[in-house]
């Protein structure tokens, strides 16, 4: 239960002004009667004049109230200190209730700390208790493969010793057999042993003798096997670098009588060329054509090809420049013939210039002939 204390304690703070305005209030009239009659208060007896009388009267009266007063203050005073401690009491009393519902909260939020504690105990318990479980199953699964495997080399080991047994009796029978032939033929065989162990010796020797021969047979094929393959090999870089000196000395006279026939082209050009020469081997009178064929001849001089090409055909094309650059080529057709035809313009370069703007562009048809 909830307890406002603001309230409480503006209500206890109201009971007290109004206790203090009234005892204040009642004491104002004390002191008033006291002014007004001040041997009211006298208790002791003392001898008066007979014409005092009448104010001795209304001394009297005047302490009957003055004692009836005293009595209902005090009874006030009784009656304000019982609410007081009635209100106390009240306080008390809902201070303690307060104090016990906070108990109470904190012991709740304490049990339900607890639980939540517990009930996250016991979900890592379970956790770990699955995964012991799991971790056993794994233990008990390689315990399983083991026992297998255990068994399967126990059953394996139990048939050796089985045919070990086997054997060992059969050679026992085979033995006691033997022992009792010995005992028959002990001489002859005596004499057969010491025959035999010389023919052992003998077939050792042999065997031995034939070894070292094998080893220095095969010591002997190694080396000569060496020497050939070394021989192989400088035959084969003897050939190589051969071939490669006649590939640069082919290339040095395709070069050269390339440059012989663009001489030759460049003088023909100069002197108005010969106007019976098509870039298609029939009579003509273009200078054009003529500038065609001497490129078609130039570029075969440089072109090497072989058996494989007989026949097969290929498209050069040639783009080329004022100043007789060969700025583009490409090829279309048989890749054996098109790649020997590109490799013989790498080799070419520059040709000599064209006589016309039409010669910029020219399409050559290749057809090796071996």
């Amino acid at each position: 239960m909830k307890v406002n204390f603001t309230s409480a304690a503006a209500i206890s703070v109201l009971l007290h002004v109004a206790l203090f305005i009234v005892l204040f209030a009642g004491f104002s009239l004390s002191c008033e009667d006291k002014n007004k009659k001040p041997t009211a208060t006298l208790m002791h007896a003392t001898v008066i004049d007979p014409s005092q009388l009448p104010k001795r009267k209304r001394g009297r009266q005047a302490s009957a109230a003055e004692e009836a007063r005293k009595q209902e203050a005090a009874r006030r005073q009784q009656e304000e200190e019982s609410r007081k401690a009635a209100e106390q009491k009240r306080i008390a009393d809902i201070k303690k209730a307060e104090e016990q519902r906070k108990a109470e909260e904190q012991r709740k939020a304490e049990e339900q700390k607890k639980a939540e504690e517990q009930k996250k105990a016991e979900e890592q318990k379970k956790a770990e208790e699955q995964k012991k479980a799991e971790e056993q199953k794994k233990v008990e699964e390689q315990k399983r493969i083991e026992a297998e495997k255990k068994l399967a080399l126990e059953k394996k080991k139990k048939e050796e010793e089985a045919k070990k047994k086997a054997e060992e009796e059969k050679k026992k029978k085979e033995a006691e057999a033997k022992k009792k032939a010995e005992e028959e033929k002990k001489k002859k065989e005596a004499e057969a042993k010491k025959k035999a162990e010389e023919e052992k010796k003998k077939k050792e020797a042999e065997a031995k003798k034939k070894a070292e021969e094998e080893k220095k047979k095969k010591e002997a094929e190694e080396k000569k096997k060496a020497e050939e393959a070394k021989k192989k090999a400088e035959e084969e870089a003897r050939k190589k670098a051969e071939a490669e000196a006649k590939r640069k000395a082919d290339e040095e006279r395709m070069r050269k009588q390339a440059q012989q026939a663009e001489d030759e082209l460049f003088k023909e050009l100069g002197d108005g060329g010969n106007d019976d020469v098509t870039a298609g081997g029939s009579a003509g009178t273009s200078r054009e054509q003529q500038y065609g064929l001497a490129v078609s001849d130039t570029i075969k001089r440089y072109w090497n090809v072989d058996r494989s090409m007989n026949g097969k055909t290929g498209i050069l094309s040639l783009k080329i420049n004022d100043q007789g650059q060969i700025t583009s080529q490409s090829c279309s057709g048989d890749k054996r013939v098109c790649e020997a035809a590109l490799r013989a313009v790498t080799i070419i370069g520059n040709l000599p210039k064209p006589p016309s703007a039409e010669c910029h562009d020219i399409n050559i048809k290749l057809i090796p002939r071996v």
